[in-house]
């Protein structure tokens, strides 16, 4: 086995609690395990009465937690773990990133879990999509788009995110009023504002206000098929650019505007009233959005990627 200690897994206490059952002696259950007597020894002396896996399993996490090493020692890195989550990012991120600033492994993507559950901050991680539901019918909002051009006709470059200038656009509910959202599907850069109606002319507006900046960056724009994208044909010819449409009910074909819509939820959660909104107070929200770390960017946030120069994001520890 070698001098190195590995901490023993949660499928490894399962074993020891099914054979501890069947009344296997602590040297056999080693044996079976290809481990130390002593360790399963400490490991079932440990538990007051019936050895449980899942409670063995927690009091490792809440020993290793709080252990002198873990809690005073690195003491400044979780304070900036603390912080970085403060700024919703993943433990994902934030492992990845500190390797990629600091050009060595810093720390790992489950001790972080396993700090966050020991603290009882479950709250503060990401969340987990709703699943898909196959609703009827087959045309959606389609036949609301007059001269509508289906993704199929989209080049398929596109796909391939090998260019820049390939944007998805969505809108977001709110109780009084709607959110136009915008992603560029090289560097995942995020635009958003808020309109009071979901009609066309006022989405259309908004779009066009949103890319008139990223104008020589913009070639194509896929939507959903809802009535509110009627308006594409005045939107290409102002941007120069040509419009698709994705299949209804494919949500997936503009999955990183759906995924990054999800983050928007994040700080407006369905429900949350946008009308008391400022102009920058929205503006933060983007500006928030595009300053967290991306997986597909090599953890580089769209602002980064954009300006070719990454800013460090940790502190000295």
């Amino acid at each position: 086995m070698g001098n190195h200690y590995n901490q023993l897994t949660l499928d490894e206490r399962y074993q020891i609690q099914a054979l501890h059952e069947l009344n296997w002696s602590a040297r056999k259950i080693a044996a079976r395990l290809n481990r130390s007597n002593k360790t399963i020894s400490r490991e079932l002396k440990r538990s007051d009465s019936d050895y449980r896996a899942c409670d063995a399993q927690q009091r490792a996490i809440k020993c290793r937690v709080t252990a002198h090493k873990f809690s005073v020692k690195s003491r400044p890195l979780w304070q900036q773990i603390d912080w970085l989550l403060s700024l919703d990012l993943s433990p994902e991120q934030i492992a990845n990133r500190f390797k990629l600033e600091q050009g060595e492994h810093v720390i790992g993507l489950q001790t972080i879990y396993r700090w966050v559950h020991a603290k009882g901050q479950q709250s503060r991680l990401p969340r987990s999509g709703k699943r898909y539901r196959k609703r009827p019918g087959d045309t959606a909002g389609a036949h609301l788009i007059p001269n509508r051009v289906d993704i199929d006709e989209r080049p398929a470059s596109v796909d391939l995110k090998i260019e820049m200038g390939h944007w998805e656009a969505d809108t977001v509910h709110a109780p009084d009023g709607y959110l136009v959202t915008l992603v560029e599907r090289v560097s995942k850069l995020f635009l958003v504002a808020r309109v009071p109606r979901k009609t066309k002319l006022s989405v259309s507006r908004a779009i066009i206000k949103l890319l008139n900046p990223y104008q020589s960056l913009c070639q194509t724009i896929t939507f959903d098929n809802g009535g509110e994208f009627a308006g594409h044909e005045g939107i290409a010819r102002k941007l120069g650019a040509k419009c698709y449409f994705a299949k209804p009910y494919h949500s997936w074909q503009r999955g990183l505007n759906e995924n990054t819509n999800g983050l928007l939820r994040r700080y407006l959660p369905k429900g949350s009233e946008i009308s008391k909104l400022t102009t920058k107070a929205i503006k933060e929200l983007e500006f928030r959005i595009n300053c967290r770390p991306r997986k597909a960017l090599g953890y580089w946030s769209p602002y980064e990627f954009l300006a070719k120069e990454r800013v460090s994001l940790m502190l000295d520890i």
